[in-house]
C-alpha cells in the first residue's frame, strides 16, 4: 500500500531527466536525477534550455516541465493541483512513485548485470524489455561474422530450451509452446555456438495472458501518442510498464 502523504508531506518523484536540470536545496544545487524527490519548500527545480524533467505524483499524476527557470515547490505542487489524472498511465506511475518511495530501484542492478558481459550483443528483435501481442514470435540477430551458426537459448517460463541455428539469422518459436490463456515470460540469448563467454545479457518478453492484451494495447498506444516525440521518456515509460506486468503476473 501506498504510505498516506498528508499536505505538509507531499513529495513529486523526479522519473525523468534530459539535459542539464539542477536540484537546489537549502541553497545547495546537485544535478537532478531519476529517483530524487522535490519534496519540501526549500527545493526547487532549476532547468536550463533544451532542458526537460518529468515528475510523478503519488497517485500517479505526471507533469513535464521544459522551459528554461527556477520551478519552486510550491509552484510545481500548484501545477499539480491543476492538473488531471490520466486513467491509463496513472496505476503505472504509481507503482513507479512507490518503488522509489521504498528505495527499490533496479537501476543498480542492472548495471552489475550488464557488466558481467564483456562481448558484443547479437540479438536485435524484438527488443528487450517489450510485450509480444501477436503470434508468430521471431527472434532474430546480426552474426559477428558472415556464416558462422550461433546457439540459441531460451526460456519459457523457467523451461529451457538450447538450439544450434546453421545458416539463418531468425529462429521462429514453436506456438504450441505459448499459446494458453496465461501469461509468460520469455528470455533469450544468441552466442556464437563455440563461445565460452559465460553469462551473456539476455532479451526478455512478457507474452500477455490473452484476456490482458487489450489493455495492455492501450496502455502501449496511450503512452506512445503522448510521448512518440521524447524517445527518451517513451523507452523508460514502457520499461516501467513492463515492470508493473512482470509484478502482476508475478514472473519477476
Amino acid at each position: 500500500m501506498l504510505q498516506h502523504l498528508n499536505a505538509a508531506e507531499v513529495k513529486y518523484l523526479i522519473y525523468h531527466v534530459s539535459q542539464q536540470v539542477k536540484l537546489k536545496t537549502n541553497g545547495k544545487e546537485e544535478n537532478a536525477k531519476r529517483g530524487l524527490f522535490v519534496s519540501n519548500n526549500n527545493q526547487s527545480l532549476i532547468l536550463t534550455s533544451l532542458s526537460e524533467v518529468m515528475l510523478v505524483q503519488n497517485d500517479g499524476k505526471s507533469i513535464l516541465l521544459n522551459k528554461p527557470g527556477t520551478y519552486t515547490y510550491i509552484q510545481i505542487k500548484t501545477l499539480f493541483k491543476n492538473k488531471k489524472p490520466n486513467s491509463v498511465t496513472s496505476a503505472f506511475f504509481s507503482y513507479v512513485f512507490e518503488k522509489f518511495l521504498d528505495g527499490d530501484s533496479d537501476d543498480e542492478k542492472q548495471k552489475v548485470s550488464a557488466s558481467v558481459y564483456r562481448g558484443k550483443r547479437a540479438m536485435f528483435n524484438p527488443g528487450d524489455s517489450s510485450f509480444i501481442l501477436s503470434f508468430p514470435i521471431t527472434l532474430k540477430w546480426i552474426p559477428e561474422q558472415k556464416n558462422i551458426p550461433y546457439k540459441i537459448s531460451y526460456t519459457i517460463n523457467n523451461h529451457s530450451y538450447d538450439t544450434i541455428i546453421r545458416g539463418k539469422t531468425f529462429l521462429t518459436l514453436p506456438e504450441n509452446l505459448l499459446k494458453t490463456n496465461k501469461a509468460f515470460l520469455l528470455k533469450w540469448v544468441a552466442v556464437p555456438s563455440d563461445s565460452k563467454q559465460l553469462s551473456p545479457p539476455v532479451f526478455s518478453y512478457i507474452i500477455p495472458a490473452k484476456s490482458d492484451v487489450e489493455i495492455i494495447k492501450k496502455q502501449l498506444a496511450e503512452i506512445n501518442f503522448i510521448y512518440s516525440k521524447r524517445k527518451e521518456v517513451l523507452r523508460v515509460m514502457q520499461k516501467d510498464l513492463f515492470e508493473r506486468w512482470l509484478e502482476l503476473y508475478q514472473l519477476n
